[in-house]
């Protein structure tokens, strides 16, 4: 393939989220959490030594458990210009994963900038962090368990649906509407925030390790995001850009799974996250100026 030519404009914009990268992984020496390298992130680590040219986000997988404890600790670790945004310090934060945002910078997806109407909700350049659960080996669990968890989402996104009516925003998933009647059947006995909570308590539903981990709160038992436990036992620290990330020992086998031929690249358009970008100003002040336009 041709050579794909990397903008300054990327430049800056992985230079931020390398930032990122270094303040997430400062604090989880301290806190002694564990984190693998996972997707586009892996796959630019094990192919290119850093982001993959066409790439523009980092993927960051962590354990349930020690999730947990990054939240816990993230309003006294990730003081301005840091912020952890999760289901737990953000009023309209998604419940698929975290994000370590930049507040002094702009860096929102499409579908943020669309649908984000809140001033204060967040939109600062970001890293990608997801938690992984243990998965039920057994198909018949398995089922009844994405069972659970599925309807809980349905909740959640009867609540978006009703919030983006409400708030007049133009493109909402039709789809979610569906799930309104489901939404307020929960909300008689739940909270916005407990159905969160909820949904989570569900992902986590097996307690005991099993042979397969899995991103379950982000694609519910999607094949390309379920691995060996195995292959996460033992890490590897492989060259990222300026400096290096952690990795699962056997990267092969589990980019394998995601990518199938991941050694050979092809430049598909990507799926680029940010949609509006500028590091060097507020996500408050640019997101403005963005509005005035309209």
């Amino acid at each position: 393939m041709e050579e794909y030519i990397v903008t300054e404009e990327s430049r800056k914009l992985w230079a931020v989220e390398l930032d990122l990268l270094a303040k997430f992984k400062e604090i989880c020496s301290k806190y002694g959490l564990k984190y693998y390298a996972i997707g586009g992130t892996l796959l630019g680590a094990a192919r290119h030594q850093g982001f993959i040219p066409w790439d523009d986000d980092i993927d960051i997988l962590i354990p349930w458990e020690d999730y947990k404890k990054f939240m816990e600790v993230s309003s006294v670790e990730c003081q301005y210009p840091y912020f952890f945004q999760c289901h737990l310090t953000e009023k309209n934060s998604e419940i698929s994963n975290a994000r370590l945002r930049r507040s002094d910078t702009t860096g929102c997806t499409k579908w943020e900038y669309l649908n984000m109407a809140d001033p204060e909700y967040n939109k600062g350049v970001f890293i990608d962090i997801f938690p992984i659960f243990n998965v039920p080996e057994d198909e018949e669990t398995r089922i009844k368990m994405k069972e659970s968890i599925m309807e809980a989402w349905k909740a959640f996104r009867g609540f978006t649906a009703l919030e983006g009516e409400a708030n007049g925003l133009l493109h909402v998933n039709p789809e979610y509407k569906k799930y309104i009647d489901i939404y307020r059947k929960y909300s008689e006995k739940y909270t916005i925030q407990e159905i969160k909570n909820l949904y989570f308590e569900r992902c986590a539903a097996i307690k005991e390790p099993t042979g397969i981990i899995g991103a379950v709160s982000f694609r519910t038992f999607d094949a390309k995001n379920m691995w060996k436990a195995s292959w996460f036992e033992e890490t590897v620290e492989l060259p990222f850009e300026n400096t290096t990330i952690t990795c699962p020992k056997y990267y092969d086998e589990v980019l394998t799974v995601q990518y199938g031929d991941w050694r050979t690249p092809v430049y598909n358009g990507a799926y680029h996250e940010m949609f509006v970008v500028d590091t060097e100003v507020p996500f408050s002040i640019k997101l403005k100026k963005e509005d005035e336009k309209k």
